[in-house]
């Protein structure tokens, strides 16, 4: 399994290649955005480690040229620990995002939490006619799509286990621990971050005012609970 790995901190790269090479995996290296992409389009890895500050073409870009035309998991590695910089990564289609230093146990867990999350999404969820309803919610489990009244709802995969494990356990608060282990697999302490920013990206998308959500309710200290 292909992983490509962008980082123009030679030194990095050299302890993470050795690292993901002991745990089995191809390593395609590049030590900048511009060849990044170049590599990515040439290798089609299945996952791409993808720092956010570069020179020239920076991660951010990069990330933001592999969705257009791919939905291969995309890790970034930033120094950024602002809920903007967060935000902005998670916008443009990246799958998680780890924040420098880390630990090798740390990176090898969050790597293969996302590639098995992106085998479970390859074949459609459930059987046809499978369908999940709260009020005027309509989840589609073999589509994965999601309808608010007769309006469709654009969800991406990580939105989709989110707002099927709510609707799974509607009138039900869900910890963002519990949120963390259910969608991306690995503990989910300290990495309340998480739940926070794709919560708030998917009340922007379901909500009539995110400001004053009606679906996804938030409990102060603990996560959250979709209303029955």
């Amino acid at each position: 399994m292909a992983v490509l790995l962008v980082d123009d901190d030679r030194d990095l790269v050299d302890v993470l290649t050795y690292i993901l090479r002991r745990e089995g995996y191809e390593i395609v290296i590049a030590y900048d955005g511009e060849l990044g992409w170049a590599q990515f389009q040439s290798e089609s890895p299945e996952l791409v480690l993808l720092d956010a500050n570069m020179p020239g073409m920076d991660g951010m870009e990069v990330c933001r040229r592999i969705r257009e035309v791919s939905k291969t998991p995309v890790i970034m590695l930033t120094a950024r620990t602002d809920e903007a910089d967060i935000v902005q990564a998670l916008g443009l289609g990246a799958d998680d995002y780890i924040t420098k230093p880390f630990s090798p146990r740390q990176l090898v867990a969050r790597v293969k939490a996302v590639l098995r999350r992106a085998q479970q999404f390859a074949p459609a969820v459930g059987g046809a006619g499978e369908e999940l309803h709260a009020g005027d919610l309509l989840l589609d489990l073999r589509t994965r799509t999601l309808r608010r009244s007769d309006e469709e709802i654009r969800l991406t995969p990580l939105e989709f286990k989110i707002i099927h494990y709510l609707m799974v356990n509607r009138g039900r608060v869900l910890t963002n621990s519990a949120i963390v282990e259910h969608v991306w697999g690995f503990p989910g302490a300290g990495n309340e971050d998480l739940v926070k920013v794709h919560v708030h990206r998917l009340r922007q998308k379901l909500e009539h005012d995110p400001q004053n959500p009606e679906y996804v309710k938030t409990v102060s200290g603990v996560g959250y609970m979709l209303r029955d």
